[in-house]
């Protein structure tokens, strides 16, 4: 009998799912992702904001995996902040979970982040060097380490970091690493469906990766559907410095041409940075509207998009997971503002044809 995190994310044969899972102030992506007859099981990144209220991501995941006598096929971290890299050593020690392969941007961080980094180095010595990934910017579909890699049935674009800024930075000051590291982070467009349709998870790039790196060398890899709002919301997708004192920089927004825009993260009195950022929801808000931006910690849920095999897209707003797998008591109660009602359709493109982007 399934539990109930089978019951809500595995989807039907040939169905690409990604799951935008409420982790408080972090991130957090799961892509389940056809494989034949099967899925594949990817985990974006990691998060447990127990402070805050949260998906129990461990709790979750075992559910997600009993009985199926598998790991979680792929980690894939786009940084290692610690924000980004929770749990990753107690995924593979479980053995109701297990990793398989890593993913990573290649960098080393510093100060109160070197402990989470430790870990990821752990996870990735013992999965071993054949099934360790470096995130390298190419223009080819499909390549990691200059290796052709198949992700299922799906196809994938790295678009950053950029080969030549994946260098050692160890003896720069803290405060200059940590932004580096937002400089070097990984951005991943996955893309399928005959009418092909994308997602486009960010990391916490920053605007030197998109002004130095990305917008111009991958403008045509750009467009994407879906757009997983960078680093949480915050203003810095859009300024490399005080957005009073200069104009925002929105030429990557205008090429990504996103419909529908997910920021992970808290209520904004319950993030210690202030995420999401005014300014930044505003331009998010400009571009597909207040009906299709999706803030994670606003009536607390998860996004999960669906894409099927002809390219249709299905979006649903789920409440249950937050219910059912609660990292603390804070989200115990998060439903009732939503009358018990466990997913909601926002849109889609079998049933609701009228939106013509949909099918585009």
């Amino acid at each position: 009998m399934a539990n109930k995190a089978q019951e809500i994310l595995i989807p039907g044969e040939g169905v690409f799912r990604t799951v935008f899972l409420n982790v408080g102030q972090g991130d957090s992506t799961l892509l389940i992702i056809p494989d034949g007859t099967g899925h594949k099981y990817v985990l974006t990144d990691s998060h447990q904001d127990d402070k805050k209220g949260s998906i129990d991501i461990i709790k979750l995941l075992e559910d997600l995996l009993e009985g199926q006598k598998r790991k979680l096929d792929i980690y894939i971290n786009t940084h290692p902040h610690k924000d980004h890299l929770g749990k990753v050593k107690e995924m593979y020690e479980n053995k109701k979970i297990g990793i398989k392969q890593v993913w990573h941007s290649g960098h080393k961080p510093g100060g109160d982040h070197k402990d989470a980094y430790k870990d990821l180095e752990y996870v990735m010595e013992k999965v071993g060097k054949e099934n360790v990934f470096q995130l390298k910017g190419s223009r080819e579909d499909n390549k990691l380490d200059d290796k052709e890699v198949k992700l299922g049935d799906i196809s994938f674009n790295i678009l950053a970091p950029a080969d030549y800024v994946t260098d050692e930075i160890e003896d720069e000051k803290p405060e200059d690493r940590y932004h580096r590291i937002h400089e070097q982070c990984g951005v991943i467009r996955f893309k399928y469906g005959k009418k092909e349709k994308q997602i486009l998870l960010t990391g916490d790039a920053d605007y030197d990766a998109w002004t130095k790196h990305i917008t111009d060398y991958h403008k045509d890899r750009l467009p994407a559907h879906v757009l997983s709002a960078v680093h949480h919301g915050s203003n810095t997708f859009f300024w490399k410095g005080d957005p009073k004192d200069e104009d925002p920089y929105t030429e990557h927004l205008d090429k990504i041409d996103p419909k529908l825009i997910v920021v992970s993260a808290p209520a904004r009195k319950d993030s210690p940075h202030g995420h999401p950022d005014k300014e930044a929801m505003g331009l998010y808000e400009d571009k597909v509207g207040k009906d299709n931006l999706k803030h994670l910690g606003d009536k607390p849920k998860c996004i999960i998009v669906d894409i099927d095999s002809e390219g249709n897209i299905d979006i649903q707003e789920d409440y249950e997971l937050i219910k059912e797998y609660p990292s603390g008591d804070d989200n115990k109660d998060e439903d009732k503002e939503n009358g018990g009602q466990s997913a909601s359709v926002i849109y889609s493109s079998k049933k609701q044809p009228s939106k013509p982007w949909l099918n585009g």
